[in-house]
Formats: C-alpha cells, sequence, structure tokens
C-alpha cells in the first residue's frame, strides 16, 4: 500500500505560510490538492503530473490533472491502493484534519519558517486527538527548518 505524506510550511507558532516558495522538485511525483492550495500552486506546477486536487467546482481538460469532489478521506484511501510512488498532501487544515482523523497520513513533513506572531491559519486546530510520531529526519537551511516525522502506529 502507498504512503501518504502532508508536506506543508509553517511559522514557529504554528501558522501556515502563505508564500509557498519552499516547495521542492516535484518532478514524476503524485500528489493530492485541496482547492485553496491548488489554486496558489496551479501555475507553478506542470500539469503532465499526477495530480488529484479535491475541488466543489471541477475543471475539464486539463491534462494530468484528476478533480475529485468526493471525501478526502475516501478519496486518499483509494489512491492509497493503487499502484505507484509516495502521495504528497499539500491541503489546508480542513482538509487535514479529515485525513488525520481517519490516520490516512503516514509522514508529516514540515517547513518551519522562522517567523512568530504571524495572523494567519493555524495547520492543526486545538482539541484533537494526540497523535504520535517519531522523528525520521532534520535539517537546516537559510534559516528554515526541516521536520520529517512518521505516524507511531
Amino acid at each position: 500500500m502507498r504512503k501518504a505524506r502532508l508536506f506543508t510550511a509553517v511559522t514557529v507558532d504554528g501558522c501556515l505560510v502563505e508564500n509557498l516558495d519552499w516547495l521542492p522538485d516535484t518532478q514524476g511525483q503524485t500528489f493530492l490538492f485541496d482547492h485553496q492550495t491548488w489554486k496558489q500552486l496551479e501555475s507553478r506546477l506542470k500539469t503532465e503530473e499526477n495530480i488529484t486536487v479535491l475541488s466543489p467546482r471541477p475543471k475539464t481538460g486539463q491534462s494530468g490533472v484528476h478533480y475529485e469532489t468526493g471525501n478526502a478521506a475516501e478519496c486518499l484511501r483509494r489512491m492509497k491502493e493503487q499502484e505507484g510512488s509516495t502521495i504528497w498532501v499539500l491541503a489546508g487544515p480542513k482538509t487535514v484534519s479529515q485525513l488525520m482523523k481517519t490516520d490516512q497520513i503516514d509522514y508529516y513533513e514540515l517547513v518551519i519558517v522562522p517567523q512568530i506572531g504571524a495572523s494567519g491559519t493555524r495547520l492543526f486546530k486545538p482539541g484533537g486527538q494526540p497523535l504520535d510520531l517519531k522523528l525520521k529526519r532534520h535539517a537546516e537551511s537559510d534559516g528554515l527548518v526541516f521536520l520529517s516525522y512518521e505516524r507511531e502506529r
């Protein structure tokens, strides 16, 4: 079964970063986006990639992009059952929360941006169930801290 890897950037105090210049090389990857994140990144990604977008307003005629109007957790479950590489999830808090509640995310890749006091949206909302993670990798570059966690099962 394929693995799902959440990838996002947050400030030190846990707010989503609006500027998405930190996106890594995406050549040959499989992605699951929510509608808002896709709108921000659509022009920067090659549409021949394997991309699924959760959207209430699907577009047609876009090569390499599949639009899904249903439930995020069900969509990711189906994607994980297919053959292929890791699925990179780039989404906001609502979608992330749905995927966490159904235990669909296997890895959490966080880029910590050196900023505090952001007025943005928090990635992880308070009040959820505790989630145990194991640190797999960490690195630092130009003030950014890259943390890679695996979901403990």
